[in-house]
């Protein structure tokens, strides 16, 4: 049997999605590329009766050809530049009697094409200066976005991204309407009314008010999707391995929407969610929440695709979160939060895992991000020693908020800066972590006691002690866990009821 593939990626993401900082430019960007991708696959669409979809993503697509592939690719390409003139693609043809063989040739041919590329489309009329939100591309006379001279790409993308999201949930939930119903204008606008609390002199005491602006940024890539991928003998094996996958993250994302218009947390006063997808398509996901919600979603995440597999396979991901404030550039927090997950696929594939950091200003990580959490006397790579499973970041959620109002932040707070000036060994000094050690012991009441003993090895690997005769380094990875998300440890959001007349 010959194969006769055509493969489609969109290239050069620099200049569609990373070119600018505004939400809506970003967001138009990624539904723009993933509605490339649909309309090549749309059973309905004018390619139906000669392209059939193998495997598709935010950005790719494979599909079998009928018919004249020269005259079809040429189709292909005329239908994308017209249809999205600001974005680059890279469409091949290839043949081969081996399916795996004819699948790397198509990304080949993809990769040389790219390499033959400008880095961005060339369509921008007739310019009048540098465009200011992109500050490469020349800014086109008449357009004007938030007060800057704008480019024609800028300018379509930010024009259409309310609508191409609307028409990116339709499709995905479109199976699932009954479970997860979702009016026009559904979702907050901006990260500033994702983040903040309509009214800060009102709110629900379970928030702390230094939540109050700042989001969480969850990333999630699935552990060795791509092997299970590369090993599909056929192009019926990659197609189901396509379609079960895509099914899974549909259930997935109406669970998580239900989830967020399940709680007032979850939304503003006027009914609005409190959630962006920013990345959806293969096996990456990237969603934007307010602050207060960002463990509480992760656990949520991980319960919701714990029992996945496919063909014997456990289907598992590496997750990164962020919490910052929410003026905060998203270009580098997506890198950031994706480095983060890359660690926890470099320590654990087996589970679902979480790598976390919480940042007052973004350029708090900085370049070493190997060495960051050395600050706080964690040795070697800090991140594995802070990596949260599914069953850590539940024992935190459920242990730690009914006890804040027991235990003495301030001693454990001491503890850790202790710890981190190096100052355990002194004499003087392990007098008075013995002595806060000794009042957080006390803090507790029995049932308590046992149950923080039992999250503390599960932290620090190590027994937990009321009087140590001296401190174990690997206390500082249990304090560090218990201190820098202390803010972020809140009851279920479910169980959380706004008084009246307060506004969320």
């Amino acid at each position: 049997m010959t194969y006769q593939l055509l493969r489609l990626e969109a290239i050069n993401l620099r200049y569609c999605i990373d070119d600018t900082e505004n939400l809506s430019t970003r967001r138009a960007g990624g539904y723009m590329l993933l509605q490339a991708v649909r309309d090549l696959e749309d059973e309905n669409g004018k390619f139906s009766k000669s392209l059939e979809p193998i495997s598709t993503g935010a950005s790719i697509g494979l599909f079998s050809i009928k018919g004249d592939a020269e005259k079809l690719a040429q189709e292909v390409r005329s239908h994308l530049h017209e249809t999205y003139s600001h974005a680059t693609f890279a469409v091949d043809i290839v043949q081969d009697d081996r399916f795996r063989i004819a699948v790397e040739k198509s990304v080949s041919k993809n990769r040389w094409h790219q390499m033959q590329s400008l880095s961005f489309a060339t369509q921008w009329g007739q310019a009048a200066g540098v465009c200011g939100h992109d500050m490469v591309r020349p800014s086109a006379a008449d357009k004007q976005h938030k007060s800057k001279a704008t480019s024609q790409s800028v300018d379509v993308r930010s024009q259409n991204g309310r609508k191409l999201r609307q028409k990116f949930y339709e499709k995905e939930l479109k199976e699932l309407a009954q479970k997860c119903a979702l009016p026009e204008d559904a979702f907050t606008e901006n990260i500033e009314q994702l983040a903040k609390i309509d009214d800060a002199k009102d709110t629900h005491a379970s928030i702390p008010s230094n939540l109050n602006g700042k989001m969480a940024v969850f990333y999630a890539d699935g552990n060795s999707f791509g092997s299970i991928q590369r090993g599909c003998e056929d192009d019926e094996a990659l197609r189901e391995w396509d379609k079960d996958l895509k099914q899974k993250r549909r259930e997935l994302l109406a669970d998580l929407i239900c989830f967020m218009q399940s709680t007032p947390l979850g939304k503003t006063s006027d009914g609005r969610l409190r959630l962006e997808t920013l990345l959806w398509g293969g096996d990456e996901m990237l969603f934007l929440m307010p602050a207060w919600l960002g463990l509480e979603f992760a656990q949520r995440f991980f319960e919701l695709t714990k029992g996945w597999e496919h063909g014997g396979h456990k289907l598992t991901h590496a997750a990164g979160l962020v919490f910052v404030k929410h003026s905060a550039p998203i270009s580098p927090l997506q890198k950031l939060v994706k480095a983060l997950a890359d660690n926890g696929k470099a320590h654990d594939k087996s589970q679902n895992t979480l790598s976390w950091v919480v940042l007052e200003s973004f350029d708090h990580v900085g370049d070493d991000m190997e060495n960051y959490w050395r600050r706080n006397a964690i040795q070697n790579n800090g991140w594995g020693e802070l990596l949260l499973t599914q069953e850590k970041i539940t024992e935190l959620r459920k242990l730690i908020p009914p006890l804040k109002e027991d235990l003495p932040r301030s001693a454990m707070i001491r503890v850790l800066r202790s710890l981190a000036a190096g100052k355990a060994g002194e004499k003087d000094e392990l007098e008075l972590l013995q002595r806060s050690y000794e009042s957080t012991n006390a803090a507790l009441n029995e049932e308590h006691r046992e149950a923080f003993k039992k999250l503390w090895r599960d932290l620090s690997q190590g027994e937990w002690q009321s009087n140590p005769q001296n401190i174990p380094a690997t206390d500082a990875v249990a304090w560090t866990v218990l201190l820098e998300l202390w803010d972020y440890l809140l009851p279920d959001a479910s169980d959380v009821e706004v008084s009246e007349g307060a506004a969320l």
